[in-house]
């Protein structure tokens, strides 16, 4: 590699910065995504948490809020205000926990569960495509930098 023409920057240009990089290949994959679910009346965060509550109602019928924000290791505000949204879509119910009245027991409508299958369809086609041959070799370096996240997270400099 040559060496950067900028004093301030390690890397010659943009594209040959692995953050700048990958920052510019999520956002367009978050940007093609959101075009895919459109159909289903879907954002990417709402079908995540509708196949979350999806995926969690088959080992227990009484799926929290907190433990969709776990499983989709998504903040709880956005997971409450979410939630709310597809809610008022009629893709899924909340009513009070039995037990705590702070607590929201959700179930997926005959209509959230419509969308979520056809948008879980409607995704792997497109992962297919936006991903093609390379999906075995890039699972395999994401997989480590996903679950590196909080475990050695930047300290201030001393």
């Amino acid at each position: 590699m040559p060496l950067p023409t900028d004093p301030l920057f390690t890397f010659e240009g943009p594209d040959d910065n692995p953050g700048f990089l990958l920052a510019q290949a999520a956002a367009n994959w978050q940007r093609q995504l959101g075009h895919t679910l459109e159909p289903m009346n879907l954002t990417p965060t709402q079908f995540l948490l509708l196949a979350s509550v999806q995926r969690l109602s088959h080992d227990n019928p009484a799926v929290t809020q907190a433990a969709v924000s776990q499983h989709a290791r998504t903040d709880k505000m956005t997971v409450s205000k979410t939630l709310r949204a597809l809610e008022e879509k009629g893709f899924l119910t909340r009513p009070a926990h039995e037990q705590d009245a702070r607590a929201r027991n959700l179930t997926l409508t005959a209509a959230g569960l419509k969308a979520v299958v056809r948008a879980a369809w409607a995704l792997e086609e497109f992962d297919q495509r936006f991903f093609g041959a390379d999906v075995e070799k890039l699972m395999h370096t994401l997989q480590p930098l996903a679950h590196k996240a909080g475990a050695d997270e930047a300290k201030p400099a001393t």
